[in-house]
């Protein structure tokens, strides 16, 4: 039996409008890190980055002229230092998002990512890098890329059901035994805002 050329139209019409892409989620919000639910990013660091000490500094850990693969220990140790002060900073994450950029906040670090485009920016210790954002489908990827072969993968996807913010964090350095991985589950912190001052 034909199906009538009206018919067959209206049938593509509804199956294309069944692929059309959802809106991505609106991640805006207050949230609080479920220690429970999430990887130990401390011990994590601990397992990746090796001794807090600088291997063959000498008593103090550190020398006047650092000589053979010293100056990579001072750095890996510095780069240690400041894996464990962002982590440090893990308790809260604040996000607000428009159409045009995504700004996450953890503590005193702020980042802000532009929907479309590229651009650089400098991280606490003034080390460039190059930040790239994207939907994919319903999860939100952010891309970091140092001068030194530092690479930062981290996926955000809200869990409605539980309104749970799951972030996958993939941070990679030559000066590391291996690539960081970590699950990070947040909550929306539901606590009343502060009353403004008298």
């Amino acid at each position: 039996m034909k199906i009538p050329i009206m018919t067959a139209a209206a049938l593509v019409s509804l199956s294309l409008a069944g692929l059309a892409p959802a809106e991505p989620p609106n991640l805006s919000g207050q949230w609080r890190l479920d220690h429970r639910r999430s990887d130990d990013a401390r011990a994590r660091i601990d397992a990746v980055a090796g001794s807090s000490q600088v291997k063959g500094g000498g008593a103090s850990g550190l020398t006047i002229l650092p000589e053979g693969n010293t100056r990579s220990e001072v750095e890996r140790v510095e780069l240690r230092n400041w894996m464990l002060g962002i982590a440090g900073e893990l308790e809260t994450l604040e996000v607000s998002q428009t159409p045009e950029e995504i700004r996450l906040a953890l503590g005193e670090t702020v980042r802000i990512f532009y929907f479309g485009r590229e651009h650089v920016r400098q991280d606490s210790e003034g080390r460039k890098l190059r930040c790239r954002v994207r939907w994919q489908g319903q999860q939100l990827m952010t891309e970091e890329d140092g001068e030194k072969g530092t690479r930062l993968r981290e996926t955000f996807t809200h869990e409605p059901a539980n309104d749970w913010l799951v972030q996958a964090v993939y941070f990679a350095s030559p000066l590391l035994k291996k690539p960081l991985e970590l699950r990070l589950v947040y909550t929306r912190d539901a606590s009343p805002a502060p009353a403004p001052a008298p």
